[in-house]
């Protein structure tokens, strides 16, 4: 988007990808027309053009607008936690995993990683996205908490990328493919109760 762009210029960019964005979160790419997309928005297919080439450019734009504004609502994997003791460890791994699936399993989310999964190969600019969303971003940030606790001699595990692997596999499994394939039944996220006795038997392997 050009940065000089007028206020009304703005204002209509903003309008035309509020309407794309229930074109694109309902269709996805391959479903979606730029006639229901100008419908959608409330522009002529000719104002759309205007300020879009076509829909690959619109559907970045799109996409990488509602993800900015979804990790402002669910800012989960920017917090410093605190890993200096084992009680520590298991509360900090504890409230990460219980917040990223109260985020992940807002509608708004599902239906943002079901259209990038499902539309990388047609619009390979959008693959990059993934890895920005709070289920791609999830490993680094576990990652880097197994680390520390190593460090701090917390934990005895060699190979810190198999155990965020096996740690972060079975929290997501709530998500892939319950939350994401199975689109027909609401998404059932577990109790804390279950969180935390994931967490405990995960422990259990690296303690």
């Amino acid at each position: 988007m050009d940065q000089q762009e007028s206020p009304r210029s703005r204002a209509k960019r903003a309008q035309i990808r509020q309407g794309a964005t229930r074109v694109f979160l309902a269709e996805g790419f391959a479903g979606a027309t730029t006639d229901a997309i100008a419908k959608a928005a409330g522009v002529s297919k000719q104002t759309l053009y205007v300020y879009y080439r076509g829909k690959e450019p619109l559907m970045v734009d799109v996409l990488e607008t509602l993800l900015s504004r979804l990790n402002r609502d669910h800012a989960v994997l920017e917090r410093e936690r605190p890993v200096g003791s084992p009680p520590e460890l298991r509360e900090t791994l504890t409230d990460l995993a219980a917040e990223v699936l109260a985020a992940v399993s807002d509608g708004e989310y599902l239906a943002l990683a079901r259209v990038i999964i499902a539309d990388s190969p047609r619009v390979p600019e959008i693959g990059r996205l993934w890895a920005r969303t709070i289920t791609g971003g999830i490993r680094t940030v576990v990652a880097e908490l197994l680390e520390r606790a190593r460090d701090r001699g917390v934990i005895c595990v060699e190979d810190v990328e198999a155990a965020t692997r096996l740690f972060v596999g079975g929290i997501l499994t709530y998500v892939l493919p319950d939350g994401i394939v199975a689109v027909e039944e609401p998404v059932t996220m577990p109790s804390r109760e279950r969180v935390e006795r994931i967490v405990e038997l995960f422990l259990r392997s690296v303690t």
